[in-house]
């Protein structure tokens, strides 16, 4: 069910903004006549039907957009940010319906931050430019459905430029940041830091102020009482000499119908893997691949996830899509589905191939970061 919106000046919910919506579009102003010789020539000419005659399209009003951005967010986000938005459901994906992300952060930065991602974590690019589903209207409208969760007024941190000392800050960031977000913000529990999407997106006022007043009913605590304006200015700094260079965008794997290599050991045996299982351990995985069993390998990810790292011999398969690719899938051979979740995309997979009649699918329990932390064959590419 929808929720109020935030407009400023105007709290209601969605259903009356509809009317509301309707009712302020319908009070156009009508142009003032003006008089002079073609209105004479315009009386003359022959009668046009203004029934008959085409007119475009109306914009979708902001209750639709939220509608349709709903819809979207419930395949695309949901399972890892939660259905209501309060984050923590798969990978510690961090909380949206928060007052203290969503007044400071720009329509902009959340509509980069879906199409871009943040590349190296399980934050995926869902642009169609980096090879996801999601176009920018797309995303435009999901984050019109994130602002039905916004309680206060949006307060977008100043364009101030932080002039910090970042060889200052190394001792407050290992000891208040470091636990959370890893060792120079890489590897951590939680958001990565070191992230050239994040850096480029987010301002210096935006980190500031999220150093400053955390984020309520998350793990990200405000610092404000214990950190100084200095300090802080000083952990802005460090953090931006953390940022690296973009990646060059991967090739991407193939589309539905033109998968290659889809089996594993296509010679081999069936694998001795319990054939009802819904969930398989990484290291009986291994066993079987070791040993010369026939699989298939399906990375359930977004393609570029797919093209930045996959485990060797597996195929792109994207869990939105499962029915289109399914049609080059042979069913007699034991199909195993991971993604780094390390379940919520995998078991989507699993799920709707078991629906379309495949008898032995099952997850890879622990998920691709688990398999390369074990030193197992991974590697990057189009290709398997």
């Amino acid at each position: 069910m929808l929720r109020a919106m935030f407009v400023p000046g105007l709290r209601t919910t969605l259903p009356a903004f509809i009317a509301l919506a309707g009712l302020l579009g319908s009070c156009k102003p009508s142009p003032s006549p003006a008089i002079d010789a073609s209105d004479a020539m315009a009386d003359a000419a022959p009668h046009v039907d203004a029934s008959v005659t085409e007119t475009p399209d109306a914009a979708p009003s902001p209750v639709e957009t939220a509608a349709r951005g709903k819809s979207l967010y419930d395949t695309y986000c949901g399972f890892c940010h939660g259905a209501s938005g309060q984050g923590y459901k798969a990978d510690q994906a961090p909380a949206l319906a928060n007052d203290d992300l969503l007044t400071v952060a720009t329509d902009e930065y959340l509509r980069e931050t879906i199409m871009k991602g943040r590349p190296g974590t399980t934050m995926s690019a869902w642009s169609v430019a980096r090879g996801g589903p999601l176009a920018p209207p797309d995303a435009a409208a999901i984050v019109t459905y994130l602002r039905t969760w916004q309680k206060r007024p949006s307060a977008p941190p100043d364009a101030r430029v932080v002039s910090g000392n970042a060889a200052a800050a190394g001792g407050t960031y290992t000891g208040l940041c470091a636990n959370c977000h890893g060792v120079r913000g890489r590897n951590g529990k939680y958001n990565a830091l070191a992230n050239h999407e994040l850096l480029t997106a987010a301002s210096d006022g935006f980190l500031a102020i999220t150093i400053e007043h955390g984020r309520a009913g998350t793990p990200m605590a405000a610092f404000g009482g214990k950190l100084s304006k200095t300090q802080i200015d000083d952990l802005v700094a460090l953090l931006r000499s953390w940022k690296i260079p973009p990646e060059e965008l991967p090739d991407l794997p193939p589309k539905a119908g033109s998968l290659a290599s889809i089996v594993v050991n296509p010679k081999g045996p069936q694998p001795a893997l319990e054939e009802a299982a819904s969930f398989i351990k990484v290291d009986a995985v291994k066993h079987e691949l070791d040993r010369g069993a026939s699989m298939i390998l399906i990375d359930a990810r977004p393609p570029s996830d797919y093209a930045r790292m996959h485990i060797a011999g597996a195929i792109s398969v994207p869990f939105y899509q499962t029915a289109d690719y399914a049609k080059q899938l042979p069913r007699d051979r034991y199909i195993l589905t991971y993604c780094a979740c390390p379940h919520a995309e995998s078991g989507q997979v699993r799920d709707a191939l078991r629906k379309l009649g495949y008898p032995r699918v099952a997850v890879i329990d622990e998920g691709l970061l688990v398999w390369r932390d074990r030193g197992y064959a991974v590697r990057g590419g189009a290709k398997p």
